[in-house]
């Protein structure tokens, strides 16, 4: 999980730097497979399909809608996005920070839901 990260944070392209992330996130798909458990199975698929497809639908929705009017995916060119377009800059905060698993957003709570689960199995490897 941590090499998926170190490599996206080098990445000039945006969309290079969100697929080396989705490489990261591998991880916490492993956990859930790491258990054994039904219960980390359950969580897995959950994480997966109900939150995980969502998050990162969206990010890459939102980096295509601005390579598409820009031309470019620079992340260089992301500078005063919320000048030039308000609510795309919000829809793609709100992405990545999700992403990111902070509160109140959805991927907090699916880490949270993730980890209540499996944390206890998990670790112990």
């Amino acid at each position: 999980m941590i090499l998926g990260n170190l490599v996206a944070i080098t990445q000039t392209s945006m969309k290079r730097m969100l697929a080396y992330s989705s490489i990261s996130q591998i991880g916490y798909i492993l956990i859930g497979l790491i258990t054994g458990d039904l219960k980390g199975y359950a969580s897995m698929t959950i994480y997966v399909f109900f939150f995980y497809i969502f998050m990162n639908l969206g990010t890459f929705a939102c980096i295509i809608l601005y390579s598409l009017r820009t031309g470019t995916d620079n992340i260089r060119d992301y500078a005063g996005l919320y000048i030039k377009d308000p609510l795309l800059s919000f829809s793609l905060t709100l992405c990545l920070l999700s992403l990111g698993g902070l509160p109140p957003l959805t991927g907090f709570l699916e880490n949270y839901i993730y980890f209540g689960v499996d944390g206890n199995q998990a670790f112990i490897y």
